[in-house]
């Protein structure tokens, strides 16, 4: 250091004011220290305290979201069938996946039996025993085809027999007219029991015509019990659906769409009809009686708090209307209707909880939740994830797929709901909360649950390859997966558990 700067140092010491000496030796005034040191000492059990719980929650969250991941433990073993859907809309089968093997046991065809892009989401299938319609037209003239019932034992996964129905024209179409459908557009119900067999077949021109038969699934009679003809207004071509409301009840729901297929339906009419298949009720969608334009799910629901009543689920997949939850008597009368906003999504599905509280989750996805004794809603929440320290790493729940198939499946106990979202999350309805998120598997696109609710089975589609993931419905962990299937199936139609081996 030079001797200048030195010397300018010193010179700016000097300038500093000290107190006088006496200050020096006076004794110092330690309260005042101690209670800085306090004061600093309680800012730092503070923070402590403060980060101790913050990294205790963070820390419980991580641990928990990990104990979610951990390798599946405790599903119960057992056998299943899945039928699953496959082949293109106008040759349409169902073949049968035993597991826990994963092999293909059988294919049956189906033809328009199953639903497609065109004709709705796949059908919802009751009892032990489905109802395949077929059209067959090997051997006969043009246009001219044999048709039957295929009846499937879902017990044992093999046909049992065939119900006859007669020669039948096939009626010419538009060629842009619903295109790569069925030439016989045909559905089957059974009622519950397994007593009672529904048919709706659309006949002449456009199918504005339906043709329904009701036979006593209990006699091989190709003679029904009940015959009836609906006949619809166009304009436009015409699919049936048919769904049972008790062993003497039945809705049949018509859908609408224009002459010139452009992918979108124009409305639906609801038919409801009693055991002699009389017209009790009529919902045209052009009426408005039934809202959101009758874009109601064909899943309907026992209302528990009216003897023989029904509960439905109305969403327009468009959103251009509100929908609502439709009370119906055992007439089909509108008892009451529980307003959804359009705002909320669309209505993917509901459950009835035993507390008769229906939750209804939507695309956004929103739970609404409604209350099946006064008819009111009772609030509608976002769902969330229930970790939030963790949302910026895992990506929000949201309904991958559109009202064309299921892409949610709810508990046995109604709590909770399994949602084809990147690719699969399980929600909590009570709290609206996302509690378990599924990895390791590509994109989900079906979903079915075992009889017991122990076993959840997802259609895994990765790339060109199908398989089935049977997961843990507790943390949706992976469990096993199968060899690749043939045929390459594109929806989960029902699982049943097998009868033992046996005469």
């Amino acid at each position: 250091m030079s001797s200048d700067l030195r010397d300018l140092i010193r010179t700016d010491l000097d300038r500093i004011p000290l107190p006088p000496d006496t200050e020096w030796i006076q004794p110092r005034d330690h309260r005042r220290g101690r209670a800085l040191r306090a004061a600093a000492l309680a800012l730092v059990v503070i923070l402590v305290v403060v980060a101790s719980l913050g990294a205790g929650q963070a820390l419980r969250a991580v641990r928990d979201w990990v104990e979610s991941q951990r390798v599946a433990t405790g599903i119960v073993a057992g056998n299943d069938y899945i039928y699953l859907a496959d082949g293109d809309p106008s040759s349409q089968y169902v073949q049968v996946v035993a597991m826990p093997g994963g092999q293909s046991s059988g294919r049956f065809v189906g033809q328009t039996y199953v639903g497609s892009v065109q004709e709705g989401g796949l059908v919802s299938v009751s009892g032990d025993v489905a109802y395949l319609p077929v059209a067959s037209s090997g051997g006969l003239p043009p246009d001219t085809y044999n048709t039957y019932l295929e009846r499937i034992d879902l017990r044992r996964g093999v046909p049992t027999g065939r119900l006859g129905l007669g020669f039948a024209t096939a009626p010419r179409l538009e060629p842009s007219e619903l295109p790569g459908t069925a030439v016989f557009a045909a559905a089957t119900a059974t009622s519950s029991d397994g007593t009672t067999l529904w048919l709706v077949r659309d006949t002449g021109e456009h199918g504005l015509i339906a043709s329904v038969d009701r036979f006593d699934a209990q006699v091989a009679s190709t003679t029904p019990v009940a015959h009836a003809a609906i006949t619809s207004a166009g304009p436009g071509a015409i699919r049936s659906r048919i769904v049972p409301l008790g062993p003497d009840r039945v809705a049949v729901i018509r859908e609408h769409y224009p002459v010139t297929y452009q992918g979108a339906r124009l409305g639906v009419d609801w038919y409801i009809l009693d055991d002699q298949l009389q017209t009790i009720a009529t919902y045209p969608f052009e009426a408005h009686r039934m809202p959101a334009g009758g874009f109601c799910s064909a899943d309907v629901r026992p209302d528990p708090t009216a003897a023989d009543g029904w509960i439905l689920l109305c969403s327009d997949p468009f959103l251009f209307q509100d929908g609502a939850v439709v009370f119906l008597s055992r007439d089909g009368l509108i008892v009451a209707q529980t307003p959804l906003s359009r705002e909320l999504g669309f209505a993917l599905g509901m459950t009835v909880t035993p507390d008769r509280t229906v939750n209804v989750l939507t695309s956004r996805p929103v739970v609404a939740r409604v209350d099946a004794r006064t008819h009111g809603r009772i609030d509608a929440r976002p769902v969330t994830e229930l970790r939030s320290l963790l949302d910026r790493l895992l990506p929000p729940a949201a309904a991958a797929k559109g009202p064309g198939g299921r892409s949610v499946v709810f508990s046995l106990d109604g709590r909770y709901a399994y949602l084809i979202a990147d690719p699969l999350v399980k929600i909590d309805l009570s709290t609206a909360k996302v509690v378990a998120r599924a990895s390791g598997i590509a994109a989900v696109g079906g979903l079915a649950l075992s009889e017991d609710g122990e076993r959840l089975y997802a259609l895994v589609i990765d790339g060109q390859t199908r398989t089935i993931a049977l997961l843990d419905p507790r943390s949706l962990r992976l469990a096993a997966q199968t060899a690749p299937l043939a045929n390459d199936p594109y929806g989960i139609v029902v699982v049943r558990t097998p009868l033992p081996l046996g005469p």
